[in-house]
């Protein structure tokens, strides 16, 4: 660990507890005492319902906005690097894109956790995966919650490691705001949200519009292409060069409700993005990505009619994405095997790209889910609650590119950039598919006695293309004593194979396969939190959780495809367990920490490569006087693994800060604010899987100047 800038940060936050006194704002949650901050955190995504996290049958982090806004987070992953246990990092594939690992899984594409938007999924049609989740603005959203462990007895597919669930405000109780901010990189944000009614009509709306042409200085020294260059005789490489990771990103939410009726519309669009590391680890400054989600969603209430909370909600989603990808840079040559793909093993030639290896693989679609929520009360100590749903899915793909089958067979000698449309035929990199599924979930809260409370559910799911699976669960909560509370959960979770691997074609590299099964996981875990509420100003809480993922689908060579095919192979076993403290040691001064270990391994008994085993969190939030406050952050990542494979050195340990200075009230409602990312720009790396020696260098230092306005 870093230990020069964790003791920094405990030493002037002790400094600021015994020399200092400031005013109370009454409007700040960090004058709350912990005991009465707890009280506030609610939680939705553990139960499917409104709970108070403390009852939650699972193991839940809830950070509301006022606590994200007093750390200056920009975007989702913010958020989510603050989380016990959670890691934000970077796949080696997939653009630019980060990856979220909670408890060492992931998968490709953070393909192992749920995104939520008050309880509707947020993700990629084509592969399950979260990449429309990491730039996700946060101004339309009241808390994120955050539930570790399986969540598919709620859920279904995908909820395996856990479960993200972003909360917009309810009507009425969005606070009227308009902002911006500017600063390093290029890099603008500019957010408003309001609400009003119309005689029994009531309507809110908010938007953020961010965009960045990201550091500059993040410098790739080889690539793979560097090593093709050697082999080849070639000087194609764009390396040394930065990884491109500029942005634009617009999101819009409107919300409608009257009566029993409420409908909701969010949208968001990444107009231009770039390709990081590129798609295969191969810089490509010329390359680009444009995506667009639309979400529609309708809700009745019922509840006039029945016993109980019954709603019917009815969800449309479109979304698209486009690509423009040199996968080889202009110059590159290449070994043609007679499919027209690259092939190192049995190629027919060697092919000069003159304009580069360029393919636009685009895909998108809709769905259309309809769904019926039943709360029922049977009796004051007794919730039962089930769901009846039905969804639908269409995808479709178009793709130009110069290469592959129908379009080279390895005799070509030159390959200009001119690009065939091989949309609609048997040469496209996917099919037109539809998909579609039932499920049926079943949850019953009981409270037993006043001290104990035994969560018991299930979800069954019917899918068109690879069959149906069970998924149970089961929550303990004992208070012990009014300050110790033990908790037990026991459940099991599925991801359902995704498009991609079920039907990918024409791409040596990840080949589709219609008989794939699920992946599934077992988990146990025990949670014990222990407060002071006798003097309301420290709270702990132990977490131990034990985990068993098997049938982890992964691309392995096939000798008669000759190409990677999907295969359900893989096996990960996980144990480990998450500490948290928060302390109020004055009333103006709130720490909070946690420290994270994990043991995870393949069926080989292997460590898993590249996810941080050790990780530690500081936070302190100091109010200096009723108007000034300041924030800072420090997280620590440690011990990560290098895949048995890779003969590089270890990964390097790091620790990064973000601080925030911030004047509130300048005129009535005026905040205005100094943040700084990377405050001591640190070198901090995430793993790539050799292609890029020297691994990703994460942002440096980054300055930013906000103004917040409330009305």
């Amino acid at each position: 660990m870093n230990i020069r800038i964790f003791t920094t940060a405990l030493l002037v936050s002790c400094c600021f507890s015994f020399n200092t006194h400031c005013a109370t704002d009454s409007q700040s949650i960090y004058s709350l005492s912990l005991k009465e901050l707890m009280r506030l955190k609610v939680v939705t995504a553990a139960s499917g319902f409104e709970q108070k996290a403390s009852r939650a049958p699972a193991t839940v982090t809830v950070i509301t906005s006022e606590e994200w806004q007093a750390k200056g987070a920009r975007l989702l992953s913010d958020v989510l690097a603050t989380v016990p246990g959670f890691h934000v990092g970077k796949p080696h594939l997939n653009f630019n894109h980060q990856k979220f690992v909670v408890r060492g899984l992931s998968g490709s594409g953070s393909v192992q956790i749920k995104l939520l938007i008050d309880g509707e999924p947020f993700e990629s049609q084509q592969s399950n995966n979260l990449f429309f989740g990491f730039r996700m603005p946060l101004t339309h959203f009241q808390r994120i919650e955050v539930v570790k462990g399986p969540g598919s007895a709620v859920y279904g597919a995908d909820a395996f490691g856990g479960v993200i669930n972003l909360v917009t405000y309810k009507h009425f109780k969005m606070p009227s705001l308009l902002g911006a901010r500017a600063g390093a990189f290029s890099t603008t944000d500019v957010f408003a949200r309001d609400h009003f009614s119309i005689n029994s009509a009531n309507f809110q709306w908010s938007f953020e519009y961010s965009q960045s042409d990201d550091d500059k200085n993040r410098i790739v020294e080889t690539d793979l292409q560097s090593t093709f260059d050697g082999i080849f005789g070639s000087s194609a490489s764009n390396a040394p060069g930065p990884i491109d990771e500029h942005y634009e990103v617009l999101s819009l939410m409107a919300k409608w409700q009257w009566q029993d009726w409420r409908i909701n519309y969010f949208t968001w669009r990444n107009f231009d993005e770039g390709l990081g590391a590129g798609i295969a680890q191969v810089l490509d400054p010329s390359g680009e990505s444009a995506t667009q989600v639309n979400q529609y969603q309708a809700e009745y209430d019922f509840n006039d009619w029945i016993i109980g909370e019954l709603k019917a909600t009815l969800s449309y989603k479109q979304q698209w994405t486009e690509t423009y990808l040199n996968v080889f840079p202009a110059g590159a040559i290449l070994p043609i095997g007679a499919d027209g793909n690259v092939n190192f093993v049995n190629p027919k030639g060697l092919v000069l790209f003159e304009d580069g290896f360029i393919g636009t693989p685009s895909s998108g679609g809709h769905s259309t889910t309809l769904r019926l929520t039943h709360l029922l009360d049977l009796s004051d100590q007794h919730l039962f609650r089930w769901t009846l749903g039905y969804e639908k899915q269409r995808f479709n793909a178009t793709q130009r590119k110069n290469s592959g089958p129908g379009i080279l067979d390895g005799s070509q000698m030159v390959v200009s950039g001119d690009l065939t449309d091989v949309t609609g035929t048997p040469y496209v990199y996917l099919p037109n598919i539809n998909r579609y599924f039932y499920y049926l979930s079943l949850q019953d809260e009981w409270q037993i006695t006043p001290d104990i409370q035994l969560t018991l559910g299930v979800r069954h799911d019917d899918y068109s293309d690879f069959g149906a699976t069970t998924n149970p669960r089961l929550g303990l909560i004992w208070q012990l004593s009014d300050r110790f509370t033990l908790k037990l959960f026991a459940g099991s979770a599925f991801r359902a194979p995704s498009i991609g691997e079920l039907y990918a074609q024409n791409n040596p590299v990840g080949i589709g396969n219609p008989a794939l099964g699920p992946e599934t996981v077992d988990t146990l875990e025990t949670g014990l939190n222990f407060e002071f509420l006798a003097t309301k100003d420290l709270a702990l809480s132990l977490s131990v959780f034990d985990y068993h993922a098997k049938d982890l689908i992964d691309f392995v060579f096939d000798e008669q495809r000759q190409g990677n095919l999907a295969q359900n192979i893989g096996e990960q076993k996980g144990k480990g367990g998450e500490f948290t403290l928060k302390w109020k040691p004055q009333s103006h001064i709130t720490l909070d920490f946690h420290y994270s270990q994990l043991w995870a391994e393949d069926k080989a008994g292997v460590d898993i490569a590249d996810i941080p085993n050790k990780m530690a969190y500081l936070g302190v939030n100091w109010q200096i006087t009723a108007d000034w406050f300041f924030n800072m952050d420090a997280k620590w990542v440690a011990e990560r693994y290098r895949n048995i494979t890779d003969a590089r050195g270890d990964l390097a340990n790091y620790t990064q800060v973000t601080a925030k200075l911030e004047r509130k009230n300048i005129m009535p409602g005026l905040s205005v604010a100094l943040l700084a990312k990377n405050l001591f720009d640190d070198d901090a790396r995430e793993p790539s899987n050799g292609s890029i020696a020297e691994d990703y260098p994460l942002p440096g230092q980054q300055l930013l100047l906000e103004f917040n306005y409330q009305f």
